[in-house]
């Protein structure tokens, strides 16, 4: 009966349909023709190398107690941007984005010709797609999504998410507007397990017992206020996320067997609950007042399960396992001014940390600061001669456990750099630099290395670093 229904109501629509059609064949016209189409590759990098030393013939050392040190010390890493354009005539336009990074160690280093790579952007952005509307873009894709920087400390401290997912961006004059949603998943016990069982006939089988998706929304609102004055200008951001985790379940690691389980496989620990957590903050720029020249102003509020982190797995959690409870606080600040003959900059932020246990006086939860400025001379227009001082500080709120006292861990540092330039100006490169940082460590900030531990500092540590930056077309400068 109901096969016959169905195909008595294909019959009636066959009819209805067929006057349309045939209207349609005899007044059609010509389809339009395809609109023109601009088509443009392009190529960018962002790369940089440095070897080091420490003087005595050993690879030159951090010594950061921070979360985000001087980039001094940074390892060589780089990223090759491949992109393609197409502006069609009617206005329709997208961009095909592909950033490919590499990281340390590099092959000429450590002999092993292997690398590291990882895909950093991966998305495609379309705009013109609705008539009138220029302003509005569209995404998709796997994406680096960044706002300001610290550069001296290679830091984004207020929005800075790394998600597979998509987002709108309402571009209309003064007017900034961008919603973005994705998601992540980190391959550990926390967000996916896997175990093997015994199988009935052949051998072991797979059985995925826990895979969750972390859930990250974002909204940010920038306004650059009207100018009073040429030379002065201001710029407004607000800033959210939105996290979420659902629950799941999971057979604690010290029960899992690395090869086959022996274990009962219908019994199940439920230890992964749904989690979620929130993000707010805002930031007030100024800029126009020299060359390249600006100081931001951040301010950055993450509560529960946001505030360990896009890709965080909480640690200290209360009773129920949770990261409710836990937040972080971080004021952060960015500047830069220059002019003909000289420039400096400078950076630094302050956070605090609490996790989500009870236990207000652990190592867990800190407070940690750093400041550092560099300024540069412009001998000529290629010859800098740059220096940096910077200071950092991690205090954590308990005892340590091994000496049952309060370490605070303090470092100074201060660095000398020869430095050869494109061009005049703290951001032009490709820039080599030659450098010789001296850090000084307090008592506490060595022993965050155990006693005989080679990388262990000493009251003074040297390191000597020469390697060049470099920039061009690229999706993340």
């Amino acid at each position: 009966m109901k096969n016959r229904i169905t195909l008595a109501l294909i019959c009636l629509g066959a009819v209805l349909c067929l006057p349309g059609l045939i209207w349609a064949e005899d007044d059609a016209e010509e389809p339009a023709p395809a609109p023109a189409v601009n088509n443009a590759f392009l190529f960018g990098s962002y790369g940089r190398v440095q070897t080091t030393d420490d003087g005595d013939g050993h690879p030159g050392r951090d010594t950061n107690v921070v979360a985000h040190g001087p980039r001094l010390f940074e390892p060589s890493y780089a990223e090759i941007d491949l992109s393609y354009r197409l502006d069609a005539d009617d206005g329709f336009g997208s961009l095909v984005q592909f950033t490919l990074a590499m990281f340390e160690p590099f092959a000429h280093y450590s002999g092993e010709y292997e690398q590291t790579w990882a895909v950093r952007n991966l998305y495609a952005e379309a705009w013109g797609f609705v008539p009138y509307v220029p302003w509005l873009r569209l995404w998709a894709g796997s994406r680096m999504y960044r706002g300001d920087d610290i550069y001296l400390l290679d830091y984004w401290p207020l929005d800075n998410l790394n998600t597979i997912g998509g987002g709108l961006i309402f571009a209309w004059r003064d007017l900034d507007v961008r919603f973005h949603g994705g998601v992540n998943r980190l391959d550990n016990d926390y967000q996916f397990q896997e175990i093997e069982i015994p199988g009935a006939v052949f051998g072991s089988r797979e059985k995925v017992l826990l895979d969750r998706q972390r859930t990250i929304y974002s909204l940010r609102a920038g306004y650059d206020l009207p100018r009073l004055t040429p030379w002065f200008g201001m710029k407004l951001r607000a800033y959210g996320e939105m996290h979420s985790l659902p629950s799941g379940e999971r057979i604690p690691a010290d029960l899992i067997d690395d090869e086959v389980s022996d274990y009962d496989p219908e019994t199940i620990v439920t230890d992964a609950p749904k989690d979620s957590g929130w993000v707010a903050g805002g930031q007030a720029g100024f800029y126009g007042f020299g060359q390249n020249s600006h100081v931001n102003l951040f301010f950055r509020w993450a509560q529960d399960l946001a505030a360990y982190g896009e890709a965080g797995v909480p640690y200290g959690v209360n009773d129920d396992g949770t990261a409710e409870g836990a937040y972080e606080m971080v004021t952060a600040l960015s500047a830069n001014y220059e002019f003909h003959w000289a420039g400096v900059m400078a950076g630094g932020y302050l956070r605090k940390f609490k996790d989500a246990d009870v236990n207000r006086y652990d190592t867990d939860d800190f407070m940690e600061g750093v400041f550092t400025v560099r300024p540069v001379i412009f001998i000529t227009e290629h010859l800098h001669q740059g220096f940096e001082f910077s200071y950092q500080q991690h205090y954590p709120f308990g005892l340590d456990p091994e000496t049952d006292e309060h370490e605070v861990a303090e470092v100074t540092q201060y660095s000398l750099m020869e430095i050869v330039s494109l061009g005049r100006g703290s951001y032009r490169r490709p820039q080599f630099r030659l450098t010789y940082t001296i850090s000084q460590p307090n008592g506490s900030a060595r022993r965050t290395y155990v006693d005989g531990d080679l990388r262990r500092p000493g009251k003074t540590e040297h390191f000597i670093g020469f390697g060049v930056e470099w920039w061009f077309n690229s999706s993340t400068y």
